[in-house]
């Protein structure tokens, strides 16, 4: 009936885009044209509503999802389809773009769907976009998008960051977009602890930026220097070892090592697993009277205490753990079932997500971090075969991919990473 401009009686006019359509249709499919035809509104009588805000393509798209209800997403015309959606009370139309956009995030477009969710208050994606820019911030800042970022979204990352040399580079990176900012270094500097900083760094970064020429830039390279030269000598670094019974030591210094039992966990456990993290160590999962547990533990070296994390979705032992980036990673294991399962606990929220699965199950793997993917290596296959297997988790796509497997079996040994390479060992 619209192709053939049957009983037309309106025309919308998007730019030099002229439309012919039904009022009865828009108004019983369109919040806003609803009111504009049924009230006492100027348009009521008219033959045109000219749309001045909605471009031609934008106008052909819209016209046609309130004939049809159908409309192609992309990311070139989400944007355009929010703001027409918001003008015009699409809601269903709007949330069909929240809907696009959450799926479509990535670390080009993440801050300026952050600005477009704040702007139409789609709390969904705002949420979903802000966890997405905390976790892959490294490379959101290497777009250009990064002048797009708020302030108050660069704070939130700062707060959130331990690097203390990452959080110089952000802010650095940041003032270096529009003009206007730069009267915005001082107060922000206030997020970074340079006596967290490498001495290095400090005389070959932070001095040579011309905002910190100033007295307050002065200050604080002052109390740098006084830090420096009165602090302590460096701790020396801890080791911490466990059997399959539970029973635990720690060494606090390794050239005179003395090993003192770690006091008696909150758990009696076997077949745990467990890996350094900031400050400690964290334990996961295994074996009691009980049964197979989901319960897991950190344990602060300073001062001896343990603290109850969030248990783990799914009970396992025999599984891996690594702590990376505010993360602790569980691969595989066995809960009465062989697993392929990997979950990650976010140390700042606690709370838990599900990554994709690994390709194949797998106990005993060995794990390791290489630029910021994660590396399952070796480990015991369904049928309790060891394996030389390698696969690793892109954390950008999130997707698995098979690399090339060991020069040969490893069983009981361990992995380490250590500039970009993966280093196994015994076994």
């Amino acid at each position: 009936m619209k192709e053939a401009d049957e009983f037309v009686d309106i025309t919308l006019v998007f730019g030099k885009q002229r439309i012919a359509c039904h009022k009865v249709i828009l108004a019983g499919m369109c919040d806003y044209f609803r009111r504009m035809f049924l009230t006492n509104m100027l348009e009521r009588g008219s033959q045109e509503v000219v749309l001045h805000d909605i471009s031609a393509s934008t106008g052909v798209l819209l016209v046609n999802y309130l004939y049809s209800g159908n409309i192609v997403i992309t990311k070139l015309n989400a944007q355009d389809l929010l703001a027409a959606s918001e003008m015009l009370l699409l809601g269903a139309l709007k949330k069909k773009v929240e809907d696009f956009l959450l799926s479509h995030t990535d670390s080009v477009s993440c801050i300026s769907i952050i600005n477009l969710a704040r702007l139409y208050d789609l709390k969904t994606l705002l949420a979903d976009a802000r966890d997405y820019l905390h976790e892959h911030v490294k490379e959101v800042v290497e777009f250009e998008e990064m002048h797009l970022l708020q302030e108050g979204d660069l704070i939130e990352i700062l707060e959130a960051n331990t690097s203390q040399e990452e959080n110089f580079l952000f802010i650095q990176k940041w003032m270096r977009s529009p003009e206007g900012r730069t009267n915005r270094f001082d107060d922000l500097m206030q997020y970074v602890n340079l006596s967290q900083c490498s001495k290095d760094f400090v005389c070959r970064t932070v001095m040579a930026e011309k905002l910190m020429h100033n007295t307050r830039g002065v200050q604080l390279l002052q109390q740098f220097m006084r830090s420096y030269g009165s602090a302590d000598p460096p701790k020396q670094p801890s080791l911490a070892v466990g059997n399959i019974d539970g029973e635990m030591w720690l060494c606090t210094d390794l050239n005179t090592p003395q090993w003192q039992p770690i006091q008696q966990s909150p758990f009696q456990i076997m077949r745990h697993s467990a890996c350094a993290s900031p400050g400690g160590f964290v334990v996961s999962g295994g074996q009691s009277q009980n049964g197979i547990q989901r319960e897991c533990y950190s344990y602060a070296a300073q001062n001896g205490n343990w603290n109850t994390l969030s248990p783990m979705p799914t009970a396992r032992y025999n599984h891996s753990s690594i702590y990376h980036n505010h993360h602790l990673y569980v691969v595989g294991g066995y809960d009465g079932r062989r697993l392929n399962s990997v979950d990650a606990l976010d140390m700042r929220n606690l709370q838990w997500n599900h990554l994709p699965p690994l390709p194949r199950e797998v106990r005993f793997a060995y794990l390791a971090i290489v630029s910021d993917n994660l590396f399952v290596l070796g480990g015991c296959n369904t049928d309790l075969n060891w394996v030389a297997d390698v696969h690793e988790f892109d954390s950008t796509q999130q997707t698995w991919r098979q690399r090339s497997p060991m020069p040969e079996i490893c069983k009981g040994g361990a992995a380490v990473s250590f500039n970009d390479h993966v280093y196994v060992v015994g076994g």
